[in-house]
């Protein structure tokens, strides 16, 4: 099947709209070129033949079964702005790096009829060098990949992994009803669903949408569509799912997500959307063994579940995202809680050394991004300040961070950022993170194929 290349929109983050732009200006979309059929409506010539028929209905088909492959890849610059004497050394990036973090392939498909297909995979260098700790010795193990290369002479070399972004079919009845299955971007929020790094303004996701206090995906089914009201479009999403869980492809009971989200959209001043999310449910993580048993004198094998973690949550969100001429602010509120189960309550570490039970908590974070597109060469300098308290995690406590960087467009498909992050913390913490303050410098390259 031939391929195309064409730059990732957020019109495939967010399938109920047109594509996004870079930083919300409109771009075209971007859709498979299909044959019309207008001629079939009209008489045919006294000349036309089986073969044309069957000429034409190839080229249609091949057309709507085309496989298009886009994507959009990033390289980063870290560097540490604090002391040698920081305890930040000793946990974040310690040594000034170089890292490709992103390598994200798109595949989409016109299926005809009103299906269409899309595939979003992330290429990883995970798990080499991921670090666990084991908390009996203190240890910090890493994990090591290497293998030798079969195909050449066995020089060694580090094997990566694959990430499902998300992968579903979709039906179109029409603009107010369209059905979605397979794994979806939960449809919160603006930062979730235009994830793309040259679509994002700053380098990293604020903190409150990188702890998950919505899942970032779900397996399962979502109903979404919209409506003009001019000069409005009112547009929802609802999905059901298997919710939040320790494995991607499979539920553990029978307790089902529901979620969803409205937003109001106007152009009548600037480009300017409002929007509020919801989700609600379960989370169940077991370990099962087998075991002999006795039944009427015979031997059975049966199996024995043990509930590693069960509990209950729900997550409100709401959104503005404002776009006039060359300004842009856009900003998120996340609260997120959850409710343990009886005998669902996982083991926790509390603080350094010490284990007990995880409480119930409620989670909760904010941000607020302001931006100015600028003539020259397309920059744009931006502001952003967030705050998150997480109490689920007794090793940091409370952040208020800021960030000032800027964003830099020489092309459509290339942005450049650089930014300077600083981080105040609301207390000390148990692993003492919070005596001082982390102030971050980060330079991306990201750009879209």
């Amino acid at each position: 099947m031939p391929a195309t290349a064409t730059p990732p929109t957020a019109a495939e983050a967010a399938p109920a709209a047109s594509p996004a732009p870079l930083d919300g200006a409109p771009l075209p979309a971007v859709t498979p070129a299909i044959p019309t059929t207008a001629a079939a409506e009209t008489e045919l010539p006294a000349e036309t033949t089986a073969d044309s028929f069957t000429s034409e209905d190839t080229a249609e088909t091949e057309a709507q079964h085309r496989l298009d492959l886009y994507g959009f890849a990033d390289m980063t610059y870290l560097r540490l702005l604090v002391p040698k004497s920081s305890v930040w050394n000793r946990f974040y990036f310690p040594t000034n790096s170089f890292a490709v973090g992103n390598f994200n392939l798109y595949m989409s498909s016109n299926l005809g009829d009103s299906w269409r297909a899309l595939g979003e995979v992330r290429f990883m260098y995970l798990p080499n060098g991921a670090t666990t700790n084991n908390t009996q010795t203190g240890d910090i193990v890493r994990t090591d990949t290497t293998v030798l290369d079969y195909a050449g002479f066995e020089e060694p070399i580090h094997w990566g992994g694959i990430r499902i972004e998300r992968i579903w079919v979709e039906h179109e009845f029409g603009s107010l009803f369209k059905v979605q299955v397979g794994q979806f971007l939960t449809p919160y929020g603006i930062w979730n669903v235009d994830h793309g790094t040259p679509a994002i303004i700053g380098i990293r996701a604020p903190v409150a949408v990188a702890d998950e206090l919505f899942p970032a995906h779900q397996t399962g089914i979502q109903l979404y569509g919209s409506k003009f009201f001019d000069p409005f479009e009112i547009g929802y999403h609802l999905t059901l799912s298997n919710g939040r869980g320790s494995v991607e492809y499979e539920d553990f009971n029978d307790d089902k997500a529901v979620g969803g989200r409205l937003y109001l959209k106007t152009e009548a001043f600037g480009s300017l959307t409002f929007g509020t999310a919801f989700y609600r449910g379960g989370y169940y993580d077991r370990s099962a063994k087998y075991v002999l048993t006795s039944k009427d004198g015979h031997p059975v094998v049966d199996q024995q579940l043990t509930t590693i973690s069960k509990y209950q949550e729900f997550s409100l969100g709401a959104d503005l995202k404002w776009q006039w001429k060359h300004l842009l602010v856009q900003g998120e509120a996340i609260v997120n809680e959850a409710n343990y189960s009886q005998g669902g309550r996982p083991r926790a570490q509390v603080a350094i050394g010490q284990q007990g039970f995880q409480a119930d908590y409620r989670r909760w974070g904010a941000y607020g991004l302001v931006g100015y597109r600028t003539p020259w060469v397309q920059t744009m300098p931006y502001a952003m300040l967030q705050y998150v308290f997480a109490p689920d995690n007794p090793l940091v406590p409370p952040v208020l961070g800021a960030q000032l960087g800027l964003n830099i467009r020489p092309t459509p498909a290339v942005v450049l950022k650089t930014e300077v992050t600083f981080t105040h913390f609301g207390g000390a913490g148990s692993g003492g993170l919070g005596l001082s303050p982390l102030r971050v410098w980060a330079s991306q390259v990201a750009w879209a194929f």
